[in-house]
C-alpha cells in the first residue's frame, strides 16, 4: 500500500478512537485528552486539528484545561510534519520534545500475504483477561490494567509454542482501521515469528469485521521494531512526539 494515499491526520483520529481516555473534548478542532485509569501520553495529550492558526490561543487552550484537572499539559505533536510552526512555539514557550514516534501503516491484505511461522499458535479474546495481562508481563512488558476501558471493537491476542504463551497484542477497529498495540515477544522466543503470526491473526480478525487498513507506533530508538514491522508489510506513514511542559 502507498503511503501517499494515507492522510496521517485519518491515522491519528483512528488511533484516538482506538485508544482509552477518560475524557476526550473537542474544542476548535483539538481532542483534548485526559484519563484516569492509564498513565499514557496518548491518554492525557492534546491532539491538533489539520491546522492551527493560532498557536498561542491553541496553548493556552490546552493549559486551561489540563490545569483543570491538575495535570501538566502535554501536546501529541503529529503529524510533525505539517505542524513545524506549532511545535516550535511549544518549545519557545518550555515544553520538551519526549518519545519520538513513527506512525507505520498497512494494508490488511498485504499484511495476510505474509507467511505464517507454523510453530506458533494464537487465541484472540474480546476482552483482556488474567492470562493476556500475565503473558505480557512475562514478555517484559506488562500491560496496564486500564485497557479494558478500550472502548472499540477489539481483539487481545496470545501468541503460543504449545501451551507457553510466548507473546502479546491488542487489535481495535474504527471504520476501516485497524490499530495494532502493545506488542511484545518473550526474550527467548523473539526473531522467530511469533510476532508476525500475531500480526497475521489480527488483520485476518480485521479484515473479517470490514477493516481494509491497520496501523501502529513504534519509537525512533527502536530500529528492530520498525524493521520487524516492515518485513510484516508496514512502512512509514508520519511521525510525532510529546511536548510536555
Amino acid at each position: 500500500m502507498a503511503t501517499d494515499q494515507v492522510d496521517p491526520h485519518e491515522v491519528e483520529r483512528a488511533a484516538a478512537a482506538t485508544w482509552p481516555a477518560s475524557t476526550v473534548r473537542s474544542e476548535a478542532g483539538w481532542l483534548l485528552r485526559h484519563c484516569g485509569v492509564l498513565d499514557r501520553k496518548r491518554s492525557n495529550s492534546a491532539l491538533p486539528p489539520a491546522a492551527v492558526d493560532d498557536p498561542a490561543a491553541a496553548a493556552e487552550r490546552v493549559e486551561r484545561f489540563y490545569a483543570g484537572r491538575g495535570a501538566r499539559p502535554v501536546v501529541q505533536v503529529s503529524p510533525l510534519e505539517a505542524h513545524r510552526e506549532l511545535d516550535e512555539f511549544l518549545a519557545g514557550r518550555g515544553y520538551a520534545a519526549v518519545a519520538r514516534t513513527d506512525a507505520m501503516v498497512a494494508g490488511t491484505a498485504d499484511v495476510l500475504a505474509r507467511a505464517v511461522a507454523r510453530e506458533f499458535a494464537v487465541r484472540l479474546d474480546a476482552g483482556p483477561h488474567d492470562g493476556w495481562f500475565a503473558a505480557g508481563a512475562a514478555a517484559g512488558r506488562p500491560v496496564e490494567p486500564g485497557l479494558a476501558a478500550v472502548r472499540a471493537p477489539a481483539r487481545f491476542a496470545i501468541a503460543f509454542a504449545g501451551r507457553v504463551p510466548v507473546g502479546v497484542g491488542l487489535f481495535a477497529l474504527a471504520g476501516r482501521w485497524c490499530g495494532v498495540y502493545c506488542m511484545a515477544t518473550a526474550a527467548g522466543w523473539r526473531r522467530r515469528g511469533a510476532a508476525g503470526t500475531l500480526l497475521r491473526a489480527g488483520a485476518r480478525w480485521a479484515a473479517e469485521a470490514g477493516a481494509t487498513r491497520m496501523f501502529l507506533q513504534v519509537e525512533e530508538d527502536n530500529p528492530g521494531a520498525a524493521l520487524l514491522y516492515e518485513r510484516a508489510g508496514f512502512a512509514r506513514s508520519h511521525g510525532y512526539h510529546y511536548r510536555v511542559r
